[in-house]
């Protein structure tokens, strides 16, 4: 069986650290200083991206307008976050409540189709029966799970999330026949 790794599965969606979503008003991505900040994670992103530059605006956008202006400045400045290696938001010092997060996922969502791409990295050199079959069996629950927490925290806590790697282990198994080719 080929065996699915979480931190390869979610690179791409790791290294752009950015999303959509809508201003309310209240210094979000519109705002001036939040425009600093979407700039900032599109150009932190341009290197390491396959994506349109629409679809990063976007991200980048969503990014800034859930974890809002006030907690990124108290963060990293634009200019740190533009110089930033680092691939997810804990690393810059930022944290994400649920509700944060699931803004995060709702505006992501409307961006890319994150499922479409995580099964485009799971399953790059596996036959068509296996990406059917992982495509029917993962549930937008664990998908979700695996995105925010790759994003927030990390490769390294995607690995180290016991759960996390279980139900992957277990979505293998469910399509294990499917990777070894029918």
């Amino acid at each position: 069986m080929r065996r699915m790794t979480v931190a390869g599965a979610l690179l791409a969606m790791t290294l752009l650290g950015a999303a959509c979503g809508d201003d309310d008003g209240s210094g979000g991505s519109s705002s001036e200083r939040g425009e600093e900040y979407v700039d900032a994670f599109m150009a932190s992103s341009e290197d390491d991206s396959d994506f349109s530059e629409d679809e990063t605006e976007c991200f980048s956008r969503a990014l800034v307008d859930a974890v809002g202006v006030d907690e990124l400045e108290a963060a990293a400045s634009p200019e740190e976050i533009r110089d930033s290696e680092d691939s997810s938001l804990s690393e810059l010092g930022i944290t994400l409540d649920e509700e944060q997060g699931d803004a995060l996922w709702d505006d992501i969502s409307g961006c890319v189709d994150v499922r479409e791409l995580f099964l485009d990295e799971a399953t790059a050199d596996a036959p068509e029966a296996a990406r059917e079959c992982i495509d029917d069996a993962l549930d937008e629950g664990l998908l979700k799970r695996l995105f925010l927490t790759g994003l927030t925290e990390g490769d390294d806590a995607l690995e180290e999330d016991d759960q996390l790697t279980s139900d992957l282990e277990a979505l293998g198994r469910e399509c294990e026949e499917a990777f070894q080719g029918s």
